[in-house]
């Protein structure tokens, strides 16, 4: 079970990577590619609201890094 979940992680995570990184596409596309991403996630899975993360359990990594930067962190190791 666990490597069919991994499978599927794998799965989303790879459809993400391509749509952030279609050059074809402005960036409102691929917020919006990335947005039809996690909807048909949501519709597949049947998680409408996913639970989030709160400071007592693990720290949401987006908020942890726009905190200490103000800005998302971006890599240049493409």
């Amino acid at each position: 079970m666990a490597s069919g979940v991994e499978t599927a992680v794998e799965c989303w995570i790879a459809q993400i990577d391509e749509a952030l990184t279609d050059l074809h596409l402005t960036s409102l596309g691929r917020l919006n590619a990335v947005t039809q991403i996690l909807a048909n996630y949501k519709r597949l899975t049947g998680k409408e609201h996913l639970q989030r993360r709160t400071r007592s359990g693990q720290c949401s990594m987006v908020s942890e890094a726009v905190r200490s930067t103000g800005n998302w962190p971006l890599t240049t190791d493409h």
